[in-house]
């Protein structure tokens, strides 16, 4: 991904192909369309299937001239929409139904009620380190399923 000149670094581990040619890293798709701050925007370059990052925090000359690049042909980036919180809540949902362990379950859904529910929410898995691994494998499930389906939407189809 590039952000201006510099990647993230994020380990290549599962790719799609475009049209045969080329790769989209699903796993670095992914974090983009994890990230829920209104500060960062991330492109898919149509033509070269790389991800742009944009953020309003970098401000360099490389930045800037991505901006332009981006602005002045929109046709060949499409941006990725931003992280849905309602999606990521009903993820929580989702994945509190699978829970077994009934006290769990309970102590989680106390946890998802009112404001900094996600941050009680962690806090709860954090004194339950297989079901912690459990929810991070769940969410990364549904954020590849995401990230199928949004390709699917822009016509890009994945193998």
């Amino acid at each position: 991904m590039d952000q201006g000149g510099e990647g993230i670094g994020l380990p290549q581990r599962r790719v799609l192909v475009k049209q045969g040619k080329r790769f989209i890293d699903l796993d670095e798709l992914c974090y983009a369309l994890d990230d829920s701050s209104y500060e960062h925007s991330y492109y898919l370059d149509l033509e070269t299937d790389e991800l742009l990052f944009v953020s309003d925090y970098i401000d360099t000359e490389e930045a800037e001239k991505l901006k332009r690049k981006i602005d002045d042909d929109p046709d060949r980036y499409e941006p990725l929409p931003k992280a849905d919180s309602y999606e990521g809540y009903q993820d929580i949902e989702d994945f509190i139904a699978t829970v077994e362990d009934e006290h769990l379950a309970q102590l989680l859904e106390v946890a998802i009620n009112g404001k900094g529910a996600f941050r009680r929410y962690k806090d709860v898995l954090a004194g339950y380190p297989a079901e912690g691994e459990r929810w991070f494998r769940f969410k990364g499930d549904r954020l590849k399923q995401r990230a199928l389906e949004w390709l699917e939407n822009i016509g890009i189809e994945s193998i």
